[in-house]
């Protein structure tokens, strides 16, 4: 970046520290608005989220809503989060997410 001040809540691509994307919010609705646009604007086949600061519920939610957003765009791509621990595994087990990956 070349200077320019980036408003608090806005995603940033950041390739060069972190492969996953920075989802700076802690409401889950307002993370989805952002990983939707984020779908929306970059070319993403590919997708990576840290959902690990999240609690159970909220990164169960965020990660079956964004699979299937993914999906929509690029229904042989991938979405790989990172959660805090595996009770979020079994939360989305019972849901049919062939483009998600859980990694600890």
């Amino acid at each position: 970046m070349t200077g320019e001040k980036i408003p608090e809540g806005t995603m940033v691509q950041n390739i060069t520290k972190s492969k996953f994307l920075d989802l700076n919010c802690g409401n889950s609705q307002q993370i989805l608005d952002d990983v939707k646009k984020y779908i929306n604007k970059f070319d993403c086949p590919e997708m990576m989220l840290d959902l690990s600061k999240l609690n159970i519920l909220d990164a169960a939610k965020v990660m079956v809503l964004s699979s299937a957003y993914h999906y929509k765009k690029y229904p042989e791509g991938k979405v790989k989060c990172r959660v805090a621990s595996d009770s979020v595994t079994g939360l989305v087990s019972s849901f049919i997410t062939k483009n998600l990956e859980v990694i600890e």
